[in-house]
C-alpha cells in the first residue's frame, strides 16, 4: 500500500480496540497529512470531512466493526504524530507512543476493532444504530420457520381480535343488555389474545419439532433410510416463547383479580 517514490518512508503498523461509539484521532502539529485510505465496512463509520493535506483525521463506529486505515503523511521539515483513542462518552483519551519527524515521510497503518462495551461499563449514548443492531442480534437467537409462524399467528390473531372486540362494543352499544366495552375492558380482552396467540404458537412449535423427531426415527428405524433434514428443534425459542406467556398469563389474571377489568360476558 505503499505510494510510488516512498520506499524511504518511515513505516509502522498499529493495532488499536476501541468500544463502539469510540473515536480514533490521528493528529499532526503540521499540515502533513497526504493522503487517507480506510478499508471496512464505510456505510457504518463516520469520519471526519478533512481537507488534504490536513492536520488530523479521526474514525468512529457505533457499530462492532473492523476497519484498516492507511496514512501518508509528508512535509519537508520538521512534525509530530499522534494517535489518540476517546472512550464513548468523549470524556477519556489515551495516546500510543507519538512519532516525532524532522523531515519526510511516515506510512502509517492502523488496524482498528470497534468492540461492544463489557458488561458494567458505562458507553456512550445509546441510539437508534445501537437499538437496531441489539435487535438484529437478538432475533438471529430465533430460526426462520419460528419467525414466520409467530408472525403469521400475530397478523391473524390480531386481525381477528381486532374485528371480534369491534364487533362485540358495537353489539353491546345496540342491544343495551350488557355495559359496552371501556379501554380497561379493552386492554384485558387484548391481553387475552396475545396470550392465546402465543400459546398457540407454543404448542405448534412442539408438535412440529417432535413430528420432525418421529419422521426421521421411523425412517431410520423400519426403513433404514436416513434423512437429511434442517434441524427444527430450538429449546431456547420454546423457553422463551413460555416465559414470555407466563408473564403475560399473570398479568392477565391480576387485570381480573385486582382491577376487575374482565368484561361480563354473556353465558
Amino acid at each position: 500500500m505503499l505510494p510510488a517514490g516512498h520506499a524511504d518512508a518511515t513505516i509502522s503498523q498499529q493495532t488499536v480496540k476501541l468500544f463502539n461509539g469510540g473515536r480514533l484521532r490521528v493528529d499532526s502539529t503540521q499540515n502533513s497529512i497526504r493522503k487517507i485510505v480506510v478499508q471496512g465496512n464505510i456505510t457504518a463509520a463516520r469520519m471526519s470531512n478533512n481537507t488534504i493535506p490536513a492536520k488530523s483525521f479521526s474514525l468512529s463506529s457505533s457499530t462492532t466493526q473492523f476497519y484498516t486505515v492507511y496514512l501518508w503523511l509528508s512535509l519537508p521539515g520538521s512534525y509530530v504524530a499522534t494517535i489518540s483513542l476517546d472512550d464513548p462518552s468523549g470524556k477519556n483519551s489515551s495516546s500510543l507512543p507519538s512519532f516525532y519527524l524532522s523531515g519526510g515521510d511516515l506510512n502509517l497503518t492502523i488496524f482498528a476493532s470497534f468492540e461492544p462495551s463489557p458488561t458494567g461499563q458505562q458507553g456512550g449514548s445509546i441510539g437508534w444504530n445501537s437499538f437496531s443492531e441489539w435487535m438484529t442480534q437478538f432475533s438471529g437467537a430465533f430460526p426462520w420457520w419460528v419467525k414466520i409462524l409467530y408472525l403469521a399467528l400475530g397478523l391473524q390473531f390480531g386481525l381477528i381480535g381486532y374485528r371480534w372486540i369491534r364487533f362485540e362494543d358495537e353489539r353491546r352499544r345496540i342491544e343495551k343488555h350488557l355495559p359496552p366495552l371501556d379501554r380497561g375492558n379493552k386492554a384485558y380482552l387484548w391481553t387475552d389474545i396475545l396470550f392465546r396467540a402465543l400459546l398457540t404458537g407454543f404448542v405448534l412449535c412442539i408438535v412440529v419439532m417432535i413430528g420432525e423427531a418421529i419422521i426421521v426415527l421411523v425412517a431410520q428405524n423400519l426403513f433404514f433410510v436416513t434423512l437429511s433434514f434442517v434441524s427444527l428443534l430450538d429449546f431456547f425459542s420454546l423457553f422463551f416463547v413460555a416465559i414470555i406467556a407466563l408473564l403475560i398469563y399473570i398479568g392477565r389474571e391480576a387485570m381480573d383479580r385486582f382491577l376487575d377489568l374482565k368484561p361480563l360476558m354473556e353465558d
